[in-house]
């Protein structure tokens, strides 16, 4: 379709169509000659060995003297940007300078030929290179890559000449389009917009209704009633797309109840580009007779979709109940639902336990900061394990730092062992489980990095800690095991994300305890748990946080001498050896209110739960199954900031 515009201004938004972009005449090649014939432009003269130019015959001065170096002309590239309005910055990463106008990005840096225009790759006669804070660049490429005619009026002089008509580029604004379904729009690229008086269209279809190789020209027009050179562009239309097809089956069509079911999801997409997979009613079983329906629906990138049911029948005949299946069947990592009360009915398993030399520094008063300060401070000689968990409430960005002070008159080592840290994040409880599930696979891994402090002198410690800054309504968990070789003062503290870390430190004052979580440094930070009966005989729980059988750690907060309790055990790491009888299931209940953590069972993580946490005592997450028979098993875990205690530990045999 071809339009002939009246005069007129020009819309900044066109409405029309187009993709896969192809411009018939590159970017850098010069207009046609009538326009620029037609229309005033500018007329830059760079002299050799003067530090001036000349724009349409007024003077500026420039940073450094025109130069010849090896017969190429090479000028400052700050006064050609300036004088061509382009504005320019440096990117540090790959040492580039790039000047920008409009929608033109042209990259260069020292020492290279290869110029970069809007992407593609230019070759230049010269190389830039860097005179007393400038670079110079060769004039000649700049007046390829700003379409400019380079002219020689007279001997040691050269002039860049450009034209000041509008042009007549645009892009097409979607990425993909179909035939019959996509609308398509139009923005301009124009150069001197604020000149086109008219403009003329070929083939710009607001929808395509055919797929296929489309081209669409645009032409525009000045006051002098000039027609710029057409711009084109070359688009491709697809076939229209279609929705997927769900598709699924089930392994049998009638079950038992308490029959596990099979689902296989069979959909499919023209584009293979199935983004939603929803499920309706797919049960791994039921347990009522009767029949029942499955539903599922697929939808593609395009937002379309495809929906399939089917009926599965329920006999009366039982193969599990839903106890038998839960406990059979729930994936590892996974919860079901119980009778909270019957876990309280269940032996409870008695034990002893011996405490480790390692210290253990919890951080996690005030909770909830608002600004910069101190969290915690304490000198250490030797092994302990620093834990904190701490939210911004406030209304600008924050980084939490480790630092560390050598106190003592000679040089010491400052090592960092396993860790693990999560967030920043909005969801607390999720961090406190990612933490200490990415702490404890470190565990596993055996790395440590070390650093020297000499007497007096103060470093940052696990740099990774202050790499994001904590937006407000964010929280940050954080464990990992640290060694002091000699007496080193650690301090924790919070400062604003645009801030150096180090600097700021001296200037810092201790934040205030929130009187509601703890702050402190507390012994024995490692429980080792010894149960020397056999486990799985019968249903049994061993109960961990309920300060009695599994009591508290005492320590001090040492910024305001108060003495405190860790009343959840946070940071504290318990493991132990048992031995567990054939088709016995071990899963963790809470007691307490919600819980979540991370649990090592046999050399494999299992967080609490891979989808959730336990919100009450009326569902198990299932840690291990052992076969058909007796096992030794190996556990250890670590409760996630956040949550609450006490909980239990449930073996019970797989009825």
């Amino acid at each position: 379709m071809a339009w002939n515009g009246k005069k007129q201004r020009w819309l900044p938004l066109l409405t029309g169509a187009a993709l896969l972009v192809t411009a018939v005449t590159p970017a850098y090649a010069e207009g046609a000659d009538a326009t620029t014939a037609a229309s005033p432009g500018n007329v830059l003269t760079l002299t050799a060995n003067k530090a001036l130019l000349s724009l349409n015959g007024v003077n500026y001065p420039t940073a450094q003297p025109t130069a010849v170096v090896a017969g190429v002309t090479y000028a400052p590239l700050s006064a050609l940007a300036a004088r061509y309005g382009y504005s320019l910055r440096y990117d540090s990463k790959t040492k580039e300078s790039i000047a920008v106008q409009g929608t033109n990005e042209i990259r260069m840096k020292p020492g290279s030929t290869t110029f970069s225009l809007n992407g593609q790759k230019v070759d230049a006669a010269g190389k830039p290179y860097n005179q007393k804070g400038s670079l110079m660049i060769p004039v000649r490429m700049w007046s390829t890559l700003t379409g400019s005619k380079l002219t020689v009026p007279a001997k040691g002089q050269v002039s860049l000449a450009w034209s000041l008509a509008p042009t007549a580029d645009f892009k097409v604004n979607q990425t993909e389009i179909y035939a019959g379904q996509t609308p398509v729009t139009y923005s301009s690229l124009s150069q001197f917009p604020e000149k086109i008086v008219d403009e003329r269209w070929e083939g710009n279809e607001a929808m395509f209704a055919e797929p296929g190789t489309y081209t669409v020209t645009r032409s525009v027009m000045d006051a002098t009633y000039t027609w710029s050179t057409p711009y084109s562009v070359t688009i491709t239309v697809r076939p229209p797309n279609q929705p997927p097809q769900a598709a699924f089956t089930t392994d049998k069509e009638v079950y038992k109840i308490g029959e596990p079911i099979q689902y296989t999801d069979q959909s499919t997409d023209d584009e293979n580009a199935i983004t939603s997979t929803e499920w309706t009613n797919n049960k791994p079983a039921f347990f009522t007779e009767g029949t029942q329906t499955i539903n599922l629906k697929v939808t593609d990138r395009h937002g379309a979709v495809g929906e399939i049911s089917k009926t599965v029948t329920i006999t009366s005949e039982v193969m599990y109940t839903e106890e038998q299946f839960n406990q059979r069947f729930t994936p590892v990592g996974e919860k079901y639902p119980i009778v909270g009360a019957d876990v309280l009915k269940m032996q409870t398993v008695p034990y002893t336990y011996t405490v480790s030399d390692r210290a253990l520094i919890a951080s996690d008063s005030p909770e909830d900061f608002d600004r910069e300060g101190i969290l915690y401070r304490d000198s250490m000689i030797g092994d302990f394990r620093l834990f904190l968990y701490h939210q911004n409430i406030g209304t600008e960005p924050f980084k939490i730092y480790l630092a560390a002070t050598n106190d003592s008159a000679v040089p010491a080592t400052v090592t960092l062992g396993a860790r693990g840290q999560a967030g920043p994040d909005s969801f607390g409880a999720y961090t406190g489980k990612v933490a200490a599930s990415r702490y404890l696979i470190s565990q596993d891994n055996g790395d440590t990095t070390s650093i020297t402090l000499a007497p007096g002198e103060t470093k940052l410690v696990a740099q990774e800690l202050g790499a994001k800054p904590l937006k407000p309504g964010q929280v940050f968990s954080a464990y990992a095991d640290v060694n002091a070789s000699s007496d080193v003062k650690f301090t924790l503290f919070a400062v604003k994300g645009d801030k150096d870390a180090l600097t700021s430190l001296p200037t810092l004052s201790v934040l205030p305890r929130d009187g509601k979580h703890i702050r402190g440094t507390f012994h024995g930070a490692d429980r080792e748990v010894s149960i020397t009966q056999p486990l799985g005989t019968e249903a049994q729980r061993v109960p961990f946080g309920d300060h009695s059988i599994d009591p508290a750690l005492d320590g001090r907060d040492m910024l305001t001498g108060q003495f405190e309790n860790n009343w959840g055990n946070f940071g504290v790491v318990y493991h132990t050896t048992v031995q567990v009888k054939a088709n016995t299931l071990i899963a963790v209940n809470a007691r307490g209110g919600i819980y979540s953590g991370v649990f090592k069972i046999n050399n494999t993580s299992v967080l609490v739960s891979n989808t959730s946490l336990l919100l009450d005592p009326n569902s198990v997450c299932v840690l291990y199954r052992t076969g058909p028979n007796d096992e030794t098993v190996d556990i250890s875990f670590l409760t996630a900031l956040g949550s609450n205690l006490p909980m239990n530990i449930l073996f019970m045999p797989i009825k």
